[in-house]
């Protein structure tokens, strides 16, 4: 009995497969095939473009994320920033209040592409808010200060061998910043680590031969050393915003956003522009919302 092609009809001999399947199965194939180089993680990122990656001057409803029936945006605010240095992480932070909703999007871009999150929740799921806008001590802005504080005092140790009362004149220089400037705590404490360099060296060159000027140059070093400790911690103070947004069912994972460090990496969420109204309102308004319903969500509109 004789046989034809499915695809282009042409007769076919017992067991021969048509030339024109061969050369789709081969299509096909190629189609779906992988990268090696994405295979073995060595390829670039699909994700590089990041033009518009921060979503700036858009709604997430309905702008980025498509209404339910009858949504209403309430309103928006610009929350938190999370940054992670090694992974060249900045995110913006936006929560939105809809009369069916509250969302929250963090949006913008790492060192290979375009990262974002979202997450959102009912409305009328939601049971309460917690809000903490404050500081934390970071031990690796600490460390990495520490570490680099090591250029200026070897730098201040090398000029360190001008005549003595030079060398504590400039040492005292160096400690003004301290007082004179109101932030710029890294700077004072590289500041610092230089002085400390030229007074350590100048007092230590001295010992024997001028005993006393010795002593004043070690005293001064001292005080120098506790300033540059203190500009130092000063400095490892970083702004920190944690948000917990809990719900009344057991079952949905609350949105709990703060500040984490683990062994390879460091993230950071730091305030807004919107975080201390968002203290002040978020809570007020959803209740509102949930009690009042259209009367709410005019209040809040205004």
């Amino acid at each position: 009995m004789a046989k034809f092609c499915n695809q282009c009809g042409r007769p076919l001999a017992e067991g021969e497969v048509c030339r024109c399947q061969m050369k789709n199965m081969g299509t096909v194939s190629k189609g779906d095939g992988i990268p090696f180089g994405k295979l073995i993680g060595i390829g670039e990122s699909d994700n590089n473009d990041v033009q518009g990656c921060f979503e700036r001057g858009k709604e997430i409803v309905p702008d980025l994320i498509a209404p339910c029936e009858q949504e209403i945006p309430v309103k928006q605010y610009h929350l938190c920033n999370a940054r992670s240095r090694i992974r060249g992480l900045w995110q913006e932070g936006k929560i939105q209040v809809t009369n069916k909703r509250i969302l929250f999007r963090l949006s913008g871009r790492s060192w290979i592409g375009r990262a974002m999150s979202h997450t959102e929740f009912t409305i009328d799921e939601v049971a309460g808010v917690s809000i903490s806008n404050g500081v934390r001590f970071g031990l690796w802005d600490f460390l990495v200060g520490f570490l680099i504080s090591f250029i200026p005092l070897a730098i201040g140790w090398k000029i360190g061998g001008i005549p003595a009362l030079l060398a504590y004149i400039v040492g005292v220089a160096l400690a003004v910043p301290f007082f004179v400037f109101k932030k710029k705590h890294f700077i004072k404490a590289l500041c610092l680590a230089a002085a400390e360099g030229i007074l350590l060296f100048s007092s230590l060159r001295l010992m024997f031969e001028h005993p006393v000027l010795s002593r004043f140059g070690m005293f001064l070093g001292v005080i120098a050393l506790i300033l540059y400790i203190a500009a130092l911690f000063l400095f490892a103070l970083k702004p920190s915003l944690s948000i917990s947004i809990m719900t009344k069912c057991a079952s949905a994972e609350p949105v709990y956003i703060w500040s984490r460090q683990t062994m390879v990496s460091v993230m950071e969420v730091l305030p807004g522009k919107d975080a201390d109204i968002v203290i002040e309102e978020l809570g007020s308004m959803i209740r509102d919302i949930q009690t009042l319903g259209y009367e709410g969500i005019k209040k809040w509109k205004e």
